[in-house]
């Protein structure tokens, strides 16, 4: 073969060995190029991916709460209106059940004693309007402070005055007693407490009290003479003997000693019921030296210690009770009785 030949031959084949060497070498940089573009896009396709998926996990989530939230509400909504519904139903019975009770006048010892009594009353003129300045007089309400202020004097006229440390002290506070019951001596006693100084004559040795004016006394605290009988009685330490010839009443004048025991009585109630006036008590014993009350059912044993003599309103539900009955006679009112309640 020519030499020219085959020159040209070896040209073509380094010709095609250069040409794929480079084809080579593109291809070779094209699929590394791919290879870099689909691993991104890769990339770039899952985070879309995950964005999309996380979106819609979120709103699929949204709407189930929002579906519960619904469900939940709905549900307690019911439950308030049934809750409603019972509440009403409760109130309209306390409703029904008060009317009843009103409509039997179940109320009335709410009242007070005047309401219940229908002794209310309010001063007026005759045409309803007070005179000055043409309103309406207020009310006047027969209650228990009422009945103190008017008639609390009641109460005082009758207190006994005897030696504490002496059981014959609480005569009148052991059992019931009408005043024909009451000992003339008690009623003696009750009498001289409402003498004036006027007619209690003393000097260094002795007190008189003359038997008219302790006789007149007496009427008028127990608005006649039936019960009324000459005698001798105590008032405190005094010892007063009756002098039928001079119809005199006379004690040695001494000096009473001081007694660690004292009867404390305090009125707790006080209303009229027709032409009876009741005054509710609680009475006691009080013993200064040992601080403590006794009541009159035992002398012996106290009922409350470690006390003060103010201590006794506090107290005085466990103390013995009474009630004293006054009796309406010439537009006056007179002891009748004196019932021990407790």
């Amino acid at each position: 073969m020519p030499k020219k030949e085959i020159d040209k031959k070896e040209e073509e084949n380094i010709k095609k060995d250069v040409v794929n060497s480079i084809k080579e070498k593109v291809l070779t940089e094209v699929n590394k190029e791919i290879k870099i573009s689909i691993v991104e896009n890769t990339k770039k396709y899952k985070e879309d991916l995950k964005e999309e998926l996380l979106e819609d996990v979120n709103n699929e989530v949204a709407d189930l709460l929002k579906k519960e939230e619904k469900r939940m509400l709905k549900g307690k909504n019911a439950a308030i209106f049934k809750r409603d519904v019972i509440i009403l139903l409760f109130f309209g019975l306390i409703l029904y059940f008060g009317y009843c009770l009103y409509d039997v006048k179940y109320f009335d010892f709410m009242k007070s004693e005047c309401e219940r009594n229908g002794n209310c009353y309010s001063y007026e003129n005759n045409n309803g309007n007070n005179s000055d300045n043409n309103e309406q007089e207020p009310a006047i309400v027969k209650d228990k402070d009422w009945y103190i202020e008017h008639y609390g004097y009641l109460l005082d006229q009758i207190k006994i005055s005897l030696n504490a440390d002496n059981v014959s002290a609480y005569y009148l506070y052991s059992t019931d007693r009408k005043v024909s019951e009451i000992k003339s001596s008690m009623l003696l006693n009750i009498a001289y407490s409402s003498l004036s100084s006027k007619q209690i004559k003393t000097n260094s040795v002795s007190i008189t009290v003359e038997g008219e004016d302790l006789k007149n006394t007496f009427e008028k605290l127990f608005g006649s003479l039936v019960n009324y009988k000459p005698s001798s009685f105590t008032y405190n330490c005094l010892n007063f003997k009756y002098s039928e010839d001079k119809d005199r009443y006379t004690a040695d004048n001494n000096k009473c000693p001081a007694s660690n025991n004292k009867i404390v009585e305090e009125i707790d109630d006080m209303y009229e019921e027709g032409d009876v006036i009741y005054i509710i008590t609680n009475a006691a014993i009080y013993n200064e030296s040992e601080s403590s009350f006794y009541t009159f059912d035992n002398l012996y044993e106290p009922e409350v210690t470690g006390v003060t003599e103010s201590d006794f309103s506090s107290n005085a539900r466990k103390m013995n009770r009474y009630q004293y009955q006054f009796k309406k006679s010439d537009e006056n009112y007179y002891l009748d009785s004196i019932i021990k309640l407790k």
